[in-house]
C-alpha cells in the first residue's frame, strides 16, 4: 500500500506552529461520506492553525488516522484471497491512499474529533510480481466491494516502552476494491489520547530537539463482509514511521495604525521572503509566510499575525561571495546581531488555496517590497568566560624577536556561557569558533589573545534553553604581550606569596560556526567579554626542587659542566612548555654559573626535569666570584645551611627580550639542593655528611676516614690536606698530607682513606680525653683546608664540620 500526500505548489504555507491536521472551520463535515469515482483525487485545501495542540501529539493524531485507513485497506484484501502472503503483498503495492485533508472538527474532554477526507485507489500496475498481480485482479473482480463495521484502532509507541498513544474510531465503510476504482472517504474520527506518561515523554523529546523519528504501531479488530457474505473478524496490525521534516518557524505580530474610516475583511495572504545575495539585485528566496485573516475596522489599530517558515537555507546564501570569505547570510546575521537595521524583500506568492480575489493575488505577485528589518544588539550575549587546563608555551630560541613565532603561546579549555535571546528559541549547536580579544588588568590593556584559526567546539543547552554552554579546546594560540609594565604587575602579584587571586578581563569579538536543522553557517563579530580568575601562589605552597642525580659531563682547569636530574612539584593548575631558558646562579651577589632548561614541559603535579649547569665563577666575576664559589662549596660540604639565588637575565629567553627583562626583576633564593648520599634512596632533606666516621691510631700517629662521595659516577681526588682535629675546642693534633688519594664514585660505595699522618699535641686536655677513650669512641671536630680535584678542575675548599665526627680510638 502506498501513502501519498499530494504536493502543494510553492510556497508552502505550513509553519512550525501549523497543525499537521488540515482544518477548515467553515465546513461542517458529515459523519461519513463514501463515493466511487474514476477521476483523480481532489486537491488539498489551505491549512488553519491550532497553536494549542503540541506537535508530538498532533503527529500522533495523524498516525492514528493513517493507520486506521491503512488497516482497513490491508484487512479488506487479506480476506479476499486464499493466499494471505500474496494478498498482503498485493495490498501493500496496489492500494494508493491519498490524504486530501485532515482537520480538527472539535475538541473533546479526552482528545479531539478529527475529520478525514481522503481517497483510496486500487492500481494493479504498481504490483511488480505477475503472479501476485493476477491473483489480486481475479480476487477483486469477484469481490468488487467490501464493507466494514465500526472499529477502534489502538496506537502504541514502540520506542517508549510500548506506551499507548491513543485510540481512533472509524465508522462503517464500503470500499471498492476493483482495479482502477477510487473510493472517496469523508468521515469524523473520535481520537482519544492514551498514556499520559508516554505522551509526556514524547513531547519532552520534541521540546528539547531530540525527536528525529516517531514509530507507531496500530492494532485493530476488523469485522468484514462482502454482500451477504460475512468474512469474520480479522486482527490486523501495522507499523509506520514519521521522519522529521526540518524547518524553522519565524512568527511575529505587528500593530498597524488605521486612522481612516474604512472597514473591510482581508483573507489570508501568502508571501515569499527574499534576502540579498552577493549582488544587491540578486535576491534569494529563503522563506514563505502567511498572514492571519484581518478584520479592518474604522479608525482602529489593526493586529497582524504573520506565520513564516524556513525549510532550508539556499546554497547561494551560505557560499562565500567571489573574492571574499564572507557569505550573504554572514552579512545579514552580522548586521542584525550588531543592532543595525538590514533589509528583507517581500513578494506575493501563489497560495495553495485562498479566498483572496485573483486580481489581488496577481498584483501582490507583481511587486517586490523592501522591508526594514530592525537589528537586535547582543552586546551582553556572553554571560561568563573561563579557562582551565591552561598551558603556556615559550617560543623557540631561534625565533626572530618581534615576530609571531617569538610570541607566547596559550593552550586551554575554554568554557563560555552564552545567554540566548528569547527570539532564538530553536535548537542550535556551536561547532567551531575563532576570536580575537584584548586582555586587561585593572582596566589597563596589556595584551591581545588571538585564535585566528577555526577551533573545534561543542555546546549543550540548559534545561530551560536560556543558556548555551560552549566548550572549546584552544591549542597554541598567540598571546601577544604589548605592555610589559602592566604584565610586570601581574607577575609580581602572582608571586607575592599572599595567595590572593587576580582577575583579568577580556573584551573582543568572535566568529561562531553554528549548526542548525536547516544547515551550517557562520555568525561573525559577535561581541565577547568576560573575566578570568587566576589564583595566586602562597609562599608556603612553593616547593623546592629535589636532586635525584648529578653527573659531571665536562671539566676545565677553572670550570665544570653538570647534568642534573631533579624533581619539582608544580602546585598550580597551569602548564608550561619551555623550549629554552637560561638563568644565572648567584651567591653573595656573585654569579657562579648558569643553568639551562631545554625542551622542558612543566605539568601539574610532580615533574622530572633535566638541567644543564655550568660552574665557572671566574668567567663571570673574576677572582672575587671564584672566592665566593669556594666559600659556598666549603660551607656546603661542611653541612651549613647555604642558599643560592636563581636570577633570570636579559637573555634568558633569547627570542623574547622584553619578557626576559621583566623576569630579570624576579630573583628566587632557595636552599642549596641536597645531594643524594650513598645508602639512601632519593634526595636527602638532611645536611650532607661527607665524613661518616674516623679511626684514630695512637701508636702509629695516624688516622683514616670513612668518606661519602656525593657524585654518583665521578671520583674525587684529594690532592692535599692541612687540618686540625679538636675535642670540645681543645686541639688533638695536626693532620697534614700531600699524598693524593681518590674517593671512589658513590655508586661503588663508601671510601676508606689511607692512614693520614697526625701530629698529636701531647699533654693537652684533648690528648688525655683521647687516651681515656681508648677502645671506645670520641666525638671529634675537624677543620681542614683541602685541595680537591675533579677531572681537570682543581679547587681549594675549607672544611669545617658542623657536627662532631664519631672517631674510634685504637692503640695502633
Amino acid at each position: 500500500m502506498s501513502l501519498r500526500k499530494q504536493s502543494t505548489p510553492a510556497p508552502d504555507s505550513s509553519t512550525e506552529t501549523t497543525p499537521l491536521l488540515w482544518a477548515n472551520p467553515q465546513e461542517a463535515p458529515p459523519a461519513v461520506n463514501l463515493t466511487e469515482d474514476s477521476s483523480p483525487p481532489v486537491d488539498h485545501v489551505g491549512a488553519a492553525r491550532d497553536a494549542g495542540t503540541p506537535r508530538p501529539i498532533r503527529l500522533g493524531l495523524i498516525a492514528l488516522v493513517l493507520l486506521c485507513i491503512s488497516a482497513i485497506s490491508i484487512g479488506i484484501l487479506l480476506v479476499v484471497f486464499f493466499a494471505p502472503a500474496a494478498a498482503t503483498r498485493y495490498a501493500k503495492e496496489a492500494v494508493v491512499l491519498d490524504i486530501a485533508r485532515l482537520s480538527i472538527d472539535s475538541f473533546t474532554d479526552k482528545g479531539a474529533k478529527i475529520r478525514i477526507q481522503a481517497t483510496i485507489q486500487i492500481d494493479a500496475s504498481r504490483v511488480q510480481n505477475r503472479a501476485v498481480r493476477s491473483l489480486g485482479l481475479t480476487g477483486t473482480w469477484i469481490v468488487s466491494r467490501i464493507s466494514t463495521d465500526a472499529t477502534q484502532v489502538e496506537v502504541y509507541l514502540p520506542d517508549y516502552d510500548g506506551g499507548l498513544l491513543g485510540t481512533a474510531s472509524a465508522p462503517p465503510m464500503i470500499i471498492a476494491v476493483k482495479n482502477g476504482q477510487i473510493t472517496k472517504l469523508d468521515f469524523v474520527s473520535d481520537v482519544k489520547l492514551g498514556s499520559p506518561d508516554a505522551i509526556r515523554d514524547l513531547a519532552n523529546d520534541y521540546l528539547v530537539g531530540g525527536l528525529r523519528k516517531i514509530r507507531v504501531l496500530g492494532v485493530a479488530d476488523l469485522m468484514l463482509k462482502s454482500g451477504l457474505l460475512h468474512l469474520g473478524t480479522q486482527k490486523i496490525s501495522a507499523e509506520m514511521a514519521f521522519e522529521e521534516q526540518k524547518a524553522l518557524s519565524v512568527n511575529f505580530s505587528a500593530v498597524v495604525q488605521n486612522p481612516y474610516p474604512v472597514e473591510f475583511d482581508v483573507p489570508p495572504l501568502f508571501f515569499a521572503i527574499f534576502l540579498s545575495g552577493c549582488k544587491a539585485d540578486d535576491l534569494v528566496n529563503i522563506a514563505t509566510a502567511e498572514t492571519s485573516p484581518l478584520s479592518v475596522e474604522s479608525k482602529t489599530d489593526i493586529g497582524v499575525d504573520v506565520f513564516g517558515i524556513i525549510r532550508n537555507i539556499p546554497e547561494e546564501l551560505v557560499t562565500a561571495c567571489p573574492g571574499s570569505d564572507i557569505s550573504p547570510i554572514d552579512i545579514f546575521l552580522g548586521t542584525y546581531l550588531h543592532g543595525k537595521d538590514t533589509t528583507v524583500y517581500i513578494q506575493g506568492s501563489q497560495p495553495p488555496t485562498s479566498n483572496a480575489p485573483s486580481w489581488l493575488q496577481e498584483f501582490l505577485q507583481s511587486i517586490t517590497l523592501p522591508v526594514p528589518f530592525p537589528g537586535h544588539s547582543f552586546d551582553s550575549l556572553v554571560k561568563s568566560f573561563s579557562l582551565s587546563h591552561v598551558k603556556f608555551q615559550l617560543p623557540s630560541p631561534d625565533a626572530p624577536a618581534g615576530t609571531p613565532e617569538a610570541s607566547l603561546r596559550l593552550s586551554a579549555d575554554v568554557l563560555a556561557t552564552v545567554r540566548l535571546p528569547r527570539s532564538m528559541n530553536f535548537p542550535l549547536d556551536v561547532s567551531r569558533l575563532k576570536a580575537t580579544a584584548d586582555v586587561f588588568y585593572e582596566g589597563q590593556k596589556f595584551g591581545t589573545l588571538h585564535f585566528p584559526k577555526w577551533i573545534p567546539a561543542s555546546s549543550t543547552a540548559s534545561g530551560g534553553s536560556t543558556y548555551l554552554y560552549v566548550r572549546a579546546e584552544v591549542r597554541d594560540s598567540l598571546l601577544d604581550i604589548e605592555d610589559y609594565d602592566i604584565f610586570d604587575k601581574i607577575v609580581q602579584k602572582l608571586l607575592s606569596g599572599d595567595g590572593k587571586p587576580i582577575f583579568l578581563s577580556i573584551d573582543g569579538s568572535t566568529d561562531v560556526g553554528i549548526e542548525t536543522d536547516l544547515g551550517n553557517f557562520v555568525v561573525r563579530d559577535i561581541p565577547a567579554s568576560g573575566n578570568i580568575k587566576i589564583d595566586g601562589l602562597r609562599a608556603t605552597h612553593i616547593p623546592l626542587p629535589k636532586i635525584s642525580e648529578l653527573l659531571i659531563t665536562d671539566t676545565t682547569t677553572q670550570s665544570f659542566t653538570l647534568g642534573i636530574d631533579l624533581s619539582l612539584e608544580n602546585p598550580t593548575p597551569w602548564e608550561a612548555v619551555v623550549p629554552h631558558m637560561n638563568v644565572h646562579i648567584t651567591h653573595d651577589g656573585f654569579v657562579l654559573g648558569n643553568a639551562t632548561l631545554v625542551n622542558g614541559h612543566l605539568t601539574t603535579g610532580t615533574n622530572f626535569l633535566y638541567i644543564g649547569t655550568t660552574w665557572d665563577p671566574r668567567a663571570h666575576g673574576g677572582h672575587e666570584a671564584e672566592d665566593a664559589g669556594k666559600r659556598l662549596a666549603g660551607e656546603y660540604i661542611s653541612g651549613y645551611n647555604t642558599t643560592i639565588t636563581i636570577c633570570p637575565h636579559a637573555n634568558s629567553i633569547p627570542s623574547m627580550p622584553l619578557l626576559s627583562k621583566l623576569l630579570s626583576n624576579f630573583n628566587v633564593t632557595i636552599p642549596t639542593p641536597r645531594l643524594p648520599m650513598p645508602g639512601k634512596s632519593g634526595p636527602s632533606d638532611s645536611a650532607p655528611n661527607f665524613i661518616e666516621s674516623a679511626t684514630i691510631h695512637l701508636i702509629s700517629s695516624t688516622a683514616d676516614f670513612l668518606l661519602n662521595n656525593p657524585l654518583r659516577k665521578d671520583k674525587v681526588m684529594i690532592e692535599a690536606i692541612n687540618g686540625t682535629a679538636k675535642y670540645k675546642g681543645n686541639e688533638l693534633g695536626k693532620i697534614e698530607s700531600s699524598k693524593p688519594f681518590a674517593i671512589r664514585p658513590a655508586a661503588e660505595g663508601r671510601t676508606t682513606t689511607p692512614r693520614i699522618p697526625v701530629r698529636w699535641k701531647l699533654g693537652g686536655v684533648g690528648y688525655e680525653a683521647m687516651r681515656k677513650a681508648l677502645g671506645g669512641r670520641l666525638a671529634v671536630h675537624a677543620e681542614a683546608s683541602c685541595l680537591v680535584r675533579v677531572g681537570k678542575l682543581q679547587m681549594e675548599v675549607l672544611y669545617n664540620s658542623t657536627n662532631p665526627i664519631g672517631a674510634n680510638i685504637h692503640l695502633r
